[in-house]
């Protein structure tokens, strides 16, 4: 699913060049579940986003679901976000005056089908997600782990082949927190692809596999 070589990504700032990622290999077989952890500044935020065709590196060859991603135009790399990928973000990123119901048929506009059409789908994605009784409900009328599970449904309703969460549980409490990383193994056992950021190692066990990451390579 994920081929990465020799990936170099730095950023300026103030007329000096910050190296962020420094020569990253990391392959993540279709069906695996990859957690990547490291201290804050370690790069994964950074990774995480090119991996989520959200940036490109400067150096280095990345291919997903075997696509040449590294040095795509913008437009391109909207199409391989659309095509493969769905995300999961720690603050939620609902829109606030949406329903959970239109939150998460929202990406289905860009796919051409009817209002009854994207209705159902979104309805039976939010019943997957165990929300579907909170689907005429604002994000504000919603616990934060009930947030969560809709905006882990509208990564879902695409049928994505990869699910790229990033600090899936920092804005929930424990228990919430556990009941979204059950939900995660259930998608992972369903045969998602699931790479997640986490800085809590209680979290990072959850998955397959950790790749830890310090001042950008892979230890």
């Amino acid at each position: 699913m994920i081929q990465i070589e020799g990936l170099y990504k730095s950023y300026w700032r103030s007329g000096v060049e910050l190296a962020v990622i420094r020569g990253v290999d990391l392959f993540v077989a279709a069906g695996e579940f990859v957690a990547i952890m490291g201290p804050s500044g370690s790069g994964k935020s950074t990774l995480l986003n090119i991996i989520g065709c959200l940036d490109i590196a400067d150096q280095g060859h990345y291919q997903l679901s075997g696509e040449r991603v590294d040095h795509s135009i913008p437009h391109k790399l909207a199409e391989l976000r659309a095509r493969y990928i769905g995300f999961i973000f720690q603050s939620f990123n609902l829109i606030p005056t949406r329903t959970s119901l239109d939150n998460v048929a929202l990406p289905l506009l860009y796919q051409g089908l009817s209002r009854s059409a994207r209705k159902s789908r979104a309805l039976s994605t939010l019943q997957r997600v165990g929300v579907a009784d909170r689907s005429t409900h604002l994000p504000s009328q919603l616990s934060g782990g009930q947030q969560q599970r809709v905006a882990i449904a509208r990564a879902l309703v695409n049928q994505p082949q990869l699910l790229i969460a990033d600090e899936p549980t920092g804005a929930l409490d424990s228990r919430n927190g556990e009941q979204v990383m059950k939900l995660f193994k259930e998608l992972h056992e369903e045969g998602h692809t699931i790479v997640m950021v986490t800085h809590d190692p209680v979290i990072g066990e959850w998955a397959d596999r950790v790749v830890s990451l310090r001042d950008g390579v892979v230890v």
